[in-house]
């Protein structure tokens, strides 16, 4: 396995750590019940995606070498994605609601998709490069299953709005 995809892993498992810790920390900070319900569900979330990522590496590493990784992965770099606590957040405050949250998290989710779609333009390695597009899609994923809860909270009571039957 290149270094290149290595240090990709490595970058990937600390974001999801990140994310881990800062909605772990926002949920903390959430006074409303449902928001802070929200932000321990995307923590989860993110230790999931830890899990689908040494899933994808299974064939490639073994889970002495994925141990390795992940435990060099600490402070491996510094992600300007998530905030270190909600304080930091445009927008929110200890009353953060579901809609916060979720605005939160989609925009957080939208910063990793734009990051390691800027670390893909500096890649020589094709196979590196379709581990960020793996990676990217996971990010997509987790955006749209957000978006699509913030849609169904703040508009239509529907999870996909597609107009009228018959047309």
């Amino acid at each position: 396995m290149s270094e290149e995809i290595k240090d990709l892993i490595k970058t990937a498992i600390q974001m999801e750590k990140d994310g881990y810790e800062f909605y772990t920390k926002a949920a903390a900070q959430t006074s409303d019940d449902l928001g802070k319900k929200l932000f321990e569900s995307i923590a989860l979330d993110e230790t999931v995606h830890l899990r689908t990522f040494q899933k994808m590496f299974d064939d490639e590493m073994g889970e002495e070498e994925w141990t390795a990784v992940e435990k060099t992965a600490v402070k491996h770099k510094d992600i300007p994605v998530f905030p270190k606590d909600l304080e930091q957040v445009e927008g929110a405050s200890p009353d953060s609601n579901q809609l916060d949250a979720l605005n939160i998290a989609m925009k957080s989710e939208q910063e990793a998709i734009d990051y390691y779609a800027k670390i893909k333009e500096g890649l020589t390695d094709e196979k590196a490069k379709q581990v960020v597009e793996m990676i990217i899609n996971q990010e997509r994923n987790h955006y749209t299953l957000l978006s699509e809860e913030f849609n169904y909270l703040n508009t239509t009571g529907f999870w996909y709005d597609v107009g009228p039957l018959g047309q």
